[in-house]
């Protein structure tokens, strides 16, 4: 979390949601490549797509973060997350900054509506129901044997 918080360029952008979706977007890959998540996280198929409150409460109750209370284009409230200290220890394996780095890279000139049709579109949230826990792991094994046969 640290790491992406610290390292995407537009930091006005990382409200909780976008947050919280790109660290799934990190566990995905991570699932598809290393055959495991990053996190811990127990993705939940929330409404139309992965959510979660981890991310949420872990910026809330890290001092290494704040939650800054704003609006967005259309006058709604956001919360966007931020480093409030800039000396949080966001030291990952390369292979782990490897996947972060990938993550912004494809999501940085996305605003909104692209960013999460992105999301939209991964396998796991393709094929999950509405309620249920998203299995990253499982999703990407199914995924890559589907990918062998095509």
């Amino acid at each position: 979390m640290t790491y992406l918080v610290r390292n995407y360029p537009h930091k006005h952008e990382l409200s909780k949601a976008r947050l919280t979706k790109m660290i799934y977007l990190a566990d995905w890959k991570s699932a598809l490549e290393h055959r495991h998540q990053m996190t811990d996280i127990a993705w939940q198929f929330n409404h139309f797509g992965p959510y979660v409150d981890d991310v949420h409460k872990t910026a809330l109750e890290d001092p290494a973060f704040a939650v800054k209370s704003e609006y967005n284009m259309f006058g709604k409230p956001k919360e966007t997350i931020v480093l409030a200290d800039k000396q949080a220890d966001d030291r990952v394996s390369n292979a782990e900054a490897q996947i972060l780095d990938h993550v912004i890279e494809q999501t940085k000139r996305l605003h909104w509506d692209p960013f999460i049709k992105l999301v939209y579109s991964t396998y796991p949230v393709l094929t999950g129901v509405r309620g249920a826990r998203l299995n990253l792991v499982k999703s990407a094994e199914i995924y890559r044997d589907i990918e062998g046969i095509l």
